[in-house]
């Protein structure tokens, strides 16, 4: 279906809070658009919205849309919705998330789109907030809060719109990039692909829809097929950027020279924590070098880029314990915090962690029985369904049971629910650990409930 936005002045959105839904609505109401939407959960962000003249109702129900043009769902929105089908009864226009987002990205003259199975988030950040300290005023569109935008949007001038772009459901082959991103590819939504080639066949396809460049990371360059429109970037000098005399400073934060075509742009500091994140710098640097930007507004860019919320962020302390959270929920993310998280801090950590979905820990399952090497202690959550069904072999019980076979020594606290782990956390003796939550469900409400207004908060 082809759709001009100019046509349609009343949008309603099934799955509001969503964190890109929510993003397009605030967007849609900014161009002047009536917009309102449903969510059968209250959350921060749908308090945000309603504070912004958008109507949230907080159930679905068919007479939510009476008085609207057009209709936008998301993929986690089941066919049964009663607004969705509805609109199709009143033959009222139905959008999918991602199709919207590609027609609200053609009134832009450069679309950037970041993708990979981890750092989306992280990398459109750093690409946004660079852009924007150099006056280039971008349109931004990013998967998390991120305080330099106040938000999960920013309404910039037509020049650049700078977005995630998600292989959830093939969501990014709607997008027509100018220039774009592949982070990494790996095992991940087999609910949907079934397998990991047709995983790589959507990233290329991807890639092949990109008009200028593709910048790719080099350990997943031999999977990305057309060379002639991709760039790699990585830590050898065979890539077209790389990064070379990587340092861990004192501060647990990495720098490293940069150089481009053997060419020495210049030396870099970041201000992120984990050596996965000179992935993320390097993919900005390419991007923002394309685009002509100056070494030095990088530089202070990368040196003065704080992270987008929930991505290795410090909560507060609770008995002298620090408390952080992360939105880590693939095995190779969880790893990878767990890494930095030991290397930062230097004490023992303890895991808090919430599986994302059942078909997730279930496909994944191997891979989980892996990623928690290096912890000290680990308390599971009851899965966090997001709609889905209940599946044993992709709960927290049966996760534990896979943990506890490979790893018998492995101290697994058991599987909790919140309440439950509240209770207990209580008499943990905390001395000289690191308290760690980890999940992209609500979680990360805990750290804020188990904290004290005595206590010292960072944020």
């Amino acid at each position: 279906m082809k759709l001009n936005l100019k046509n349609y002045n009343k949008i309603f959105f099934v799955g509001i809070g969503g964190i890109s839904m929510s993003a397009l609505a605030l967007l849609l109401k900014s161009e002047g658009k009536i917009v309102s939407g449903s969510d059968i959960l209250k959350s921060k962000t749908t308090k945000k919205l309603k504070k912004q003249g958008i109507k949230v109702f907080a159930k679905h129900r068919g007479s939510n849309i009476k008085n609207c043009d057009l209709v936008v769902f998301s993929g986690a929105v089941p066919n049964e919705n009663p607004e969705i089908k509805l609109a199709i009864q009143k033959n009222i226009p139905l959008i999918e998330r991602s199709q919207l987002l590609y027609l609200i990205s053609k009134q832009y003259k450069n679309v950037i789109a970041i993708s990979g199975t981890h750092g989306k988030t992280t990398t459109t950040a750093m690409i946004a907030y660079i852009f924007m300290i150099c006056g280039l005023n971008p349109t931004v569109h990013i998967g998390g809060e991120f305080e330099a935008i106040n938000g999960n949007i920013k309404l910039g001038k037509k020049d650049f719109f700078i977005t995630e772009a998600c292989e959830f459901r093939d969501s990014f082959l709607t997008l027509k990039p100018t220039v774009s991103v592949i982070n990494n590819i790996e095992l991940e939504h087999l609910d949907y692909f079934k397998n990991f080639n047709n995983e790589v066949k959507s990233f290329n396809r991807f890639a092949n829809k990109t008009k200028k460049i593709c910048f790719v990371n080099a350990k997943i360059g031999s999977l990305i097929k057309n060379k002639d429109k991709t760039r790699t970037y990585g830590c050898s000098n065979t890539n077209f950027l790389y990064a070379r005399n990587i340092r861990l400073g004192d501060d647990g934060k990495y720098s490293f020279d940069c150089y481009q075509d053997k060419n020495y742009i210049g030396n870099f500091k970041l201000n992120v924590y984990g050596k996965h994140n000179i992935e993320n710098a390097l993919a900005t640097i390419s991007v923002c070098l394309e685009y002509g930007i100056d070494y030095n507004v990088i530089y202070l860019g990368l040196k003065s880029f704080t992270n987008v919320h929930r991505r290795f962020e410090i909560v507060g302390l609770y008995k002298n314990c620090i408390m952080l959270h992360d939105y880590a929920h693939h095995p190779t993310e969880i790893f990878n915090t767990i890494k930095t998280c030991k290397e930062v801090f230097k004490k023992k950590v303890m895991c808090v962690f919430q599986p994302h979905t059942y078909s997730r820990t279930k496909t994944l399952i191997e891979n989980f029985s892996k990623c928690f090497d290096g912890l000290d202690c680990l308390y599971l959550l009851k899965t966090y369904s997001a709609r889905e069904k209940f599946e044993y072999l992709g709960s927290a019980d049966y996760l534990k049971d896979v943990l506890m076979q490979s790893k018998p020594n492995f101290l697994v606290k058991g599987v909790f629910t919140k309440k439950q782990f509240i209770k207990t956390i209580n008499k943990e003796n905390l001395k000289d650990y690191i308290l760690l939550f980890l999940g992209a469900g609500d979680i990360e409400k805990i750290p804020y409930k188990i904290a004290k207004s005595k206590d010292c908060f960072y944020n």
